[in-house]
């Protein structure tokens, strides 16, 4: 299920500090419903020796498998797979790394799908990731608005009414959260957002940038791979958040389901 926080939940794995200082080597590859792996492999490759640039057609090397696999040969490297969507890709990408374990390399994987999961663990189970309750939805949202105080009484029952709304969705309480912590406290505020929910998902810019160390581009891949924006017969999805942040009126598992 989109929007359970899988793609946010291993960006933290991989931006972490000491992560970041363990690996020799890290890559992060959305896969989505992409069916070209060489393309897929060139944009591991990529990462992998410091080109960021969008891979075109035009830009895939037929030997990326074996270079790549020359690139992480001997070192110690993350690789993030996000949003994998069938058994068979996992096994093509997959390939080419080299099963050098003992150096303490990981591979993580994303997928809404349980059999994808399973058919790639390796070092552990996978993490399930559910619903939450309304009460841990409440419990959430409290935290994000007022951090280590508590809502006052008059907020108490429009504010879990939104937790109820946001449907037990991590990314979706946390968004909400953010949003709503910079408002006045007030009930009429309040209310605004609970009657236009998601009109208020997408924050400025700014503030969100305010809010998160995190690259504008790689939150709105992530707002994209968790669900919270489709696209439409006219515009891609990427489109579709550049008008909708405009409104106010994301040990090591081997999977994360």
């Amino acid at each position: 299920m989109p929007g359970l926080g899988k793609t946010t939940l291993a960006y933290r794995v991989y931006t972490e500090k000491f992560v970041v200082g363990h690996f020799d080597v890290r890559a992060w590859c959305t896969v989505d419903q992409e069916r070209n792996e060489k393309k897929l492999l060139q944009k591991i490759f990529n990462e992998v020796i410091g080109l960021k640039e969008r891979v075109s057609e035009d830009d895939i090397d037929d030997d990326v498998a074996d270079k790549l696999r020359r690139q992480l040969f001997g070192k110690r490297y993350l690789i993030v797979l996000d949003d994998l969507w069938d058994t068979a890709t996992w096994d093509e990408l997959t390939r080419p790394f080299p099963t050098e374990f003992q150096k303490g390399s990981r591979v993580i994987l994303t997928s809404r799908k349980k059999e994808v999961a399973l058919h790639g663990k390796c070092h552990s189970d996978p993490l399930n990731l559910r619903l939450l309750q309304l009460e841990e939805s409440w419990e959430l949202l409290e935290k994000r608005i007022f951090g280590e105080e508590c809502c006052p009484n008059e907020l108490t029952d429009v504010g879990e009414k939104i937790a109820r709304k946001c449907d037990g969705l991590p990314l979706v309480l946390d968004l909400i959260g953010g949003v709503i912590s910079r408002m006045e406290k007030k009930e009429a505020l309040w209310l605004e957002v609970l009657n236009n929910l998601s009109s208020f998902i997408f924050k400025d810019e700014e503030e969100v940038m305010k809010d998160k160390d995190i690259d504008i581009s790689l939150l709105k891949q992530l707002w994209s791979d968790e669900g919270l924006v489709e696209p439409t017969d006219l515009k891609s999805a990427e489109e579709v958040i550049e008008i909708s942040v405009l409104v106010p009126p994301k040990f090591f598992p081997t999977a994360v389901t």
